[in-house]
């Protein structure tokens, strides 16, 4: 009886010192499991990446800004490599060691870049204790960055080199008038294009060819068609085209006579309808991809004086310009953004009746962004 007992306590206590043995390699394992992942930080010419500050090209008077670029650079490096990069502007004093984003002046590296790159388009070339992304937008800098990165993530280090590329960019055009121009906005920061820009972001460049007073009848005095900004928004050969013509078109003044609409010898109707169509086959000739969404006039409203006069003005938008902008886009099977309609909800962002002004622009281009970024052309 004592041996079976005796027995019996050395098999427990076999068991016993097995799982423990057992419970030490687990927590072993789990300890060694729970330790970080040491991120090897590339190198640069043997400098450590984290040496270096980015300086980017001050245009800031630009819709798409290399300070973006830049920033969406560091945001990436700190998130695969842990590393905080310095950024700063050109006007600050040269460092050692730096990322430039667009062609700076005052940088050796860059005297031999005086070509003007095309959208999307850069060059990168890594020379001693310098990086530099060339590009004269900051989409292209935006896109050296991305390849100059995937260097990095092959082979860690890198030596002097230089090649070039090109970043797929969509090309929008914001074809319109005074509210596409931003009349009234105390800075060409300020306008519905510049916040639009910001809104789609680097993998998108938004140029503005608005005009002020000018309206779609190719007869008319000041017609789009014939506008310096026509021939600038073709010569762009957009992707897209955000088109917000029309308001003019219904300008009941008595000094253009020929926008008065009751009158048959003018025949307003067909030549509003022909003189849209012929702009949209401008575009569609320049690029029979093109992406074409119109932007239906935005409501007026009586401030002070009523200088607009905006009942007259309101009655020829409703009874010719917006049912044959709808029509046209029908036919042709385009978007349409109705303005009309937000306008008349939100009218305090109109400061002067017919034009937002400044921060309300912003709130403009949220309406427009809201209104196309699920179907407007993707990279």
């Amino acid at each position: 009886m004592i041996k079976r007992l005796l027995c019996l306590f050395l098999a427990l206590t076999f068991v016993f010192c097995l799982a423990a043995c057992g419970d030490e390699e687990s927590a072993e394992s789990s300890a060694e499991a729970s330790k970080p992942v040491e991120t090897k930080i590339p190198k640069i010419n043997g400098v450590s990446l984290s040496k270096f500050t980015v300086v980017f090209k001050n245009n800031s008077g630009d819709a798409a800004k290399f300070s973006t670029a830049a920033q969406s650079f560091i945001k990436k490096v700190k998130e695969e490599y842990g590393v905080s990069l310095r950024c700063v502007t050109d006007s600050a004093k040269e460092n050692e060691y730096e990322i430039i984003f667009g062609v700076i002046n005052n940088r050796d590296i860059c005297k031999d870049y005086t070509e003007r790159y095309d959208v999307g388009n850069y060059c990168v070339e890594v020379k001693d204790k310098k990086v530099l992304f060339a590009a004269t937008y900051a989409n292209g800098a935006l896109g050296a960055s991305e390849a100059f990165l995937t260097k990095l993530s092959e082979s860690e280090k890198v030596t002097d080199m230089k090649f070039e590329g090109e970043k797929k960019v969509v090309r929008v055009a914001c074809v319109g008038d005074s509210i596409t121009y931003g009349a009234t906005s105390t800075s060409k920061t300020k306008t519905y294009p510049v916040f639009l820009q910001e809104m789609l972001g680097l993998d998108y460049y938004v140029f503005n060819a608005g005009i002020s007073g000018y309206s779609i009848v190719s007869t008319d005095q000041f017609a789009y068609k014939k506008s310096p900004e026509f021939q600038q928004a073709k010569s762009f050969k957009p992707d897209v085209v955000l088109f917000a013509l029309g308001t003019n078109d219904a300008n009941p003044t008595d000094t253009q006579p020929y926008k008065n609409w009751e009158n048959e010898e003018n025949d307003r109707a067909n030549k509003f309808v022909q003189s849209t169509n012929e702009l949209f086959d401008a575009f569609t000739e320049i690029n029979e991809d093109v992406q074409i969404i119109m932007l239906l006039p935005s409501a007026l409203f009586k401030v002070g004086a009523d200088e607009w006069n905006a009942d007259a003005w309101n009655a020829n938008l409703d009874k010719y310009v917006t049912p044959l902008l709808k029509d046209i886009a029908k036919d042709k099977k385009l978007q349409t953004v109705d303005l009309r309609a937000w306008s008349l909800e939100n009218e305090s962002v109109f400061v002067d009746g017919l034009h937002p002004k400044d921060d309300t622009y912003k709130t403009f281009a949220q309406f427009v962004y809201e209104s196309i970024k699920d179907t407007v052309k993707k990279p």
